[in-house]
């Protein structure tokens, strides 16, 4: 009996996460704040409502996941009179050792994942993921 391409891929993420998460935590950091601390240490001084766009994460789970990463030190949001309208978020140099931790982490884990793939493989296997996400969302990924 072959498994199916949803059950593949969601024992798949699992996996992934489970490897993941004790690194993360390692880091200091907890679900979800990866993915901003990546978003915000390539748009730095960027808006809420920006990061949640650009992640399809709803705004309140954003305001939430930024409070937390703020008093933690790993970023920080501007006066609101600085922007008039809106607070803006950047990254702390805590939020950039802890990034970049994240990305070894990243590293590693990837090799792990594609261990026995070749070079062209892995390339098929990113762009096959990339129209998959293309199909389902109508967004490049990125």
């Amino acid at each position: 009996m072959s498994i199916g391409l949803h059950m593949a891929l969601v024992k798949t993420s699992h996996a992934q996460k489970n490897k993941t998460r004790p690194g993360m935590t390692k880091i200091g950091l907890s679900p979800g704040q990866p993915k901003i601390l990546t978003y915000v240490s390539e748009h730095n001084c960027c808006m809420q409502k920006e990061i949640a766009i650009a992640l399809d994460i709803e705004p309140a789970t954003v305001s939430q996941l930024l409070n937390n990463m703020a008093q933690n030190g790993l970023i920080k949001r501007s006066a609101p009179a600085e922007r008039k309208r809106a607070e803006s978020v950047s990254i702390t140099e805590k939020g950039q050792s802890a990034y970049k931790k994240w990305l070894c982490l990243c590293k590693e884990i990837e090799e792990v994942s594609l261990q026995g793939f070749t070079k062209e493989e892995q390339e098929q296997f990113l762009d096959y993921l990339s129209r998959m996400y293309y199909n389902l969302t109508d967004k490049i990924l990125e």
